[in-house]
């Protein structure tokens, strides 16, 4: 089967989702194409997340003049290559690839997976998500189907979008390395993720200061890079921010701490969650779309509704590691079947074949 991938936001969860699946299907025999669009946040290293089988082709996607130039582009490369399957990653996307393809065959078909779809954003106010709305409407002029990545996305879709049928795909994490013990920890705090109003940064950099206060021995990471003003926030708070680094260095950083930490204000399915997880990482999670998705309150990790509240969590997790260590070993034996590879790649596989 020829299929492929187009991805505007080629970054965090949505690269690394995009990656593992079109390297399990080239693996499969599928002939994969992976059109891609570069962001200042895109990895140096993305073109080596990809199987060297793999055609990549880069079109830019990212600029709003881009986002024009861009449809004529894609339009001439689908018609050139003829896929049978098209797989479109993100919002901007999922609207400019469907665009792209209005009067194709019906032959060709259509998927596309949002990575936590736009108007589920909380930064907008009504009009936005109107607007945002109304973008999903005229993209689903082109016959499609929706695969959500949560179970909260999928409501969000099929309340907004109910005349495009919408199925559910939970994401997944490819892991292989070993995790240590951590009964007893050194009270170090991480997180994974762009420097962006979505990750409530100002909420980590509020909790770090005050669980820093309460036990002065405590440390907290955040992985990643973005706003700068944010940044020099989370730093004057405490905050160690390593910048962007390689897959790696990622998991050295989950292996390396005692505990995750998400201030999310909305999420898809977060891949940081599934990975603290198989770090066998306690995770202390705020309770928003998506996160609530991965973690069971007080059997997974813990929900929590106030930076208050987190840091009071943090504390009686440093003060008692036994209990924490429970809720991750419960947390990794759910992820290894719900969240596996395998899983993700036979429920794709399923979807994308039949047409079901």
């Amino acid at each position: 089967m020829k299929i492929t991938h187009i991805i505007e936001a080629t970054a965090t969860g949505t690269l690394s989702m995009a990656a593992l699946l079109s390297n399990a299907q080239v693996e499969n025999y599928d002939r994969v194409e992976v059109i891609y669009s570069v962001r200042p946040e895109s990895p140096d290293t993305l073109k080596d997340q990809f199987d060297s089988r793999i055609t990549l082709t880069r079109v830019q996607m990212h600029k709003p003049y881009e986002k024009i130039t861009s449809l004529f582009k894609l339009r001439r490369l689908l018609k050139a290559t003829k896929p049978e399957v098209v797989i479109l990653h993100s919002s901007f996307a999922g609207f400019l690839g469907r665009l792209a393809a209005l009067g194709f065959s019906p032959k060709m078909r259509f998927f596309y997976i949002p990575h936590c779809i736009s108007f589920m954003r909380k930064d907008v106010d009504k009009f936005k998500k109107f607007i945002f709305t109304t973008f999903e409407w005229l993209g689903a002029i082109k016959q499609s189907e929706y695969i959500a990545c949560s179970k909260s996305e999928q409501r969000e879709i099929q309340s907004r979008v109910p005349f495009r049928r919408c199925h559910l795909v939970e994401n997944a994490v490819k892991f292989t390395h070993l995790t240590p013990d951590r009964r007893t920890p050194t009270k170090k705090v991480v997180t994974v993720g762009q420097i962006r109003p979505q990750k409530a940064p100002w909420q980590f950099a509020t909790i770090a200061k005050q669980v820093i206060k309460d036990n002065p021995d405590s440390s907290f990471t955040w992985v990643g890079d973005g706003d700068p003003a944010i940044r020099r926030l989370l730093e004057q708070a405490g905050v160690n921010v390593t910048g962007w680094v390689n897959r790696e260095d990622v998991w050295d950083h989950l292996l390396e701490s005692d505990l995750y930490l998400s201030t999310a204000r909305w999420e898809g399915m977060p891949v940081s969650l599934i990975e603290a997880s198989y770090a066998r990482l306690p995770v202390i999670a705020s309770r928003c779309a998506g996160n609530v998705d991965v973690v069971t309150n007080n059997e997974t990790g813990w929900l929590f509704d106030s930076p208050e509240e987190a840091a009071e969590l943090i504390n009686a997790a440093f003060n008692s590691p036994q209990e924490a260590f429970i809720k991750a070993e419960k947390a990794f034996n759910e992820a290894k079947t719900r969240f596996s590879v395998q899983r993700y790649i036979e429920e794709m596989d399923s979807l994308i074949r039949s047409g079901a």
